[in-house]
């Protein structure tokens, strides 16, 4: 059984593997295709960031 805090890390560690998959996903396509599909792909990029933030800011954890 795990407790609330554990549920908490693992779902902080998810979301932030999200949002790093999405920048490497937006760096790569900035090389690749084009600069400005690059900065296109960063406004999900910041969503997911700003949800893992609020995530951990919201539950007291640690950055």
């Amino acid at each position: 059984m795990t407790t609330l805090r554990e549920r908490d890390e693992e779902t902080a560690r998810k979301k932030g593997a999200m949002a790093g998959a999405a920048l490497a996903a937006s760096g790569l396509a900035a090389v690749l295709v084009a600069p400005a599909v690059g900065v296109i792909a960063l406004v999900p990029t910041a969503y997911l960031a700003y949800d893992w933030f609020m995530f951990r800011a919201k539950r007291g954890m640690r950055f």
